[in-house]
């Protein structure tokens, strides 16, 4: 999986002060998308161990109220891992997605 941009600090996609991690890939094509750029699977960075301790460490600050996760669409079917994030994030909601999931406690 690659990402195109990951946002330490985001108040414009969630409530509160988020991390936004933009994943790369979608089969969509809307109309009018205002990323498709990310389209592309190939796009950005690959997804290593290293950039998911570096989102847990973003993670990890009391003023962070979550991780959001956009695209591309997070949630097609060569993006299986990032589905794994709902047990390493506990609480997070990961939001703006076509079907948004809250992760419970």
């Amino acid at each position: 999986m690659n990402y195109g941009e990951i946002k330490k600090v985001d108040i414009a996609n969630g409530e509160g002060v988020r991390v936004s991690l933009f994943v790369s890939g979608c089969t969509h094509h809307c109309k009018n998308c205002f990323n498709e750029a990310t389209w592309n699977f190939n796009f950005g960075e690959a997804y290593t161990q290293e950039t998911e301790k570096y989102i847990l460490d973003l993670l990890n600050h009391d003023y962070i109220a979550g991780l959001s996760v956009l695209g591309g669409e997070p949630f097609e079917f060569r993006k299986q891992r990032i589905c794994t994030h709902r047990k390493i994030y506990g609480c997070i909601v990961v939001m703006f997605l076509k079907n948004c999931t809250q992760v419970e406690k």
